[in-house]
């Protein structure tokens, strides 16, 4: 079964290179430029394995995306951000958000990473 991602992210380079590498590493890979069009996409595509939401978007937030879709016992969660400030570590926390990802990343850590994540998640 292939695993499922929602790619939230307004920088479209970003989303494509995303985009590319997970479809690379067998992901199923949806995308939103916005936290509004991610819940649009998310309502369209759920269940998802993983989200991958950066923090500062136009309009809401990917903590404020997150905040919304209530309790996600069985999909992961990693946040990007290029600002990284207390105040995000504690909604991060609070938000069960499971990888935090100061900006810039590696992109072979980062799939490295989620691929960590969603296993640890299957054996629970």
């Amino acid at each position: 079964m292939q695993r499922k991602v929602l790619i939230v992210d307004d920088e479209a380079l970003l989303v494509r290179t995303l985009s590319q590498a997970f479809r690379d590493a067998g992901y199923v890979v949806v995308t939103a430029g916005s936290a509004e069009e991610a819940a649009v996409a998310y309502k369209a595509n759920a269940p998802f394995d993983l989200l991958l939401l950066d923090n500062k978007l136009p309009g809401k937030s990917g903590l404020d995306f997150r905040e919304a879709l209530g309790p996600l016992p069985q999909t992961r969660v990693a946040l990007m951000t290029a600002y990284d400030t207390e105040e995000t570590h504690r909604r991060s926390v609070k938000l069960e958000v499971d990888l935090y990802l100061r900006k810039p990343f590696d992109l072979v850590s980062l799939l490295s990473q989620a691929d960590e994540l969603l296993e640890k998640g299957a054996e629970t």
